[in-house]
């Protein structure tokens, strides 16, 4: 016998105006594909194979959706969470293949995320509080812990970048203040402070125009499925201060174990790792997303060769 939602799915799929509404949609992906060969930015593949495999994604997820949002086990949950957060620092490794980032990036985000939802999840468990989370199942915790994962992944990989970008150009204003006897730690902080802003800058903004120039997804939703205004207001807010949280913290773990790649042991600079750098980017504006995946697995499997 065919589960009751696969057999939901499909009689969803064959609506025709679902596929109408994604022809028209796949003319936005067309435009975004001629602007970016017309500015050269070589992001053609990665924009076609992103909208294909989220597509395919967002699918297969509404397949489980139901599934999911029945969930009362709680280390069902956090199991779910723990792929998320996975997942979210593989994506992040595909645009960032830099050494160790992949590692360095699961642990920030995985780390951070699981702490904040932690507290929400039993945030109510204090005596006289209602709590952050209503009820201990997958109908709240899964959303909110993927906006949670998916906004520290966004903002880390945004730092991370012009963590790099910055130190790469600046490289003799570091060694200049390395030579000086500073400390590499005081050599590229305020090149820290600049890529923290320029994560956050958006996101605060964002919160600042709350009610005057956008009415936030969430709370649209929450309105429109008969909750109280203001109590989609209040819930908004909650939700923007924990993304900026887990978006700071995994910012900051990200770039502390990166940037300490860019130093030797004596503080001086790794001239070794950054020619691994240099080497990689090289690399990143000739091959395609698809060919990064297959070098991923290829050398997991030498290693567990050798091992």
């Amino acid at each position: 016998m065919v589960p009751d939602i696969i057999l939901e799915a499909w009689d969803s799929l064959k609506d025709i105006n679902i596929w109408i509404r994604i022809g028209l949609s796949a003319i936005f992906l067309l435009i975004l594909v001629a602007l970016s060969f017309w500015q050269r930015t070589n992001l053609e593949t990665k924009l076609l194979w992103s909208f294909f495999r989220g597509m395919i994604q967002v699918i297969l997820f509404g397949l489980i959706l139901d599934a999911l949002f029945a969930l009362e086990k709680i280390w069902v949950l956090y199991l779910v969470l723990l792929f998320m957060c996975l997942f979210a620092a593989f994506t992040n490794y595909q645009s960032y293949p830099y050494p160790k980032v992949f590692l360095i990036n699961l642990f920030a985000i995985t780390s951070t995320s699981i702490a904040i939802m932690t507290f929400a999840i039993y945030s109510g468990s204090f005596e006289f509080f209602e709590g952050i989370i209503p009820e201990m199942t997958g109908e709240y915790i899964i959303p909110m812990g993927s906006m949670v994962i998916a906004f520290a992944m966004r903002i880390t990989g945004i730092a991370l970048e012009r963590v790099k970008s910055d130190i790469m150009k600046m490289q003799g204003t570091i060694e200049a203040a390395l030579m000086l006897g500073d400390s590499p730690t005081n050599a590229i902080r305020f090149i820290l402070r600049d890529c923290y802003r320029a994560g956050l800058t958006p996101t605060i903004n964002r919160v600042a125009v709350l009610g005057i120039v956008t009415i936030p997804g969430l709370m649209a939703g929450m309105i429109i499925g008969g909750i109280p205004p203001i109590v989609a207001a209040i819930y908004q807010i909650v939700i923007f201060l924990m993304l900026l949280l887990a978006a700071f913290s995994s910012s900051i773990i990200t770039n502390y174990f990166f940037t300490m790649q860019f130093f030797t042991k004596e503080q001086q600079f790794n001239l070794e790792f950054l020619n691994r750098i240099q080497q990689i980017e090289t690399e990143l504006k000739t091959k395609s997303v698809i060919e990064r995946w297959k070098k991923f697995f290829k050398k997991r499997k030498e290693k567990k060769v050798k091992s």
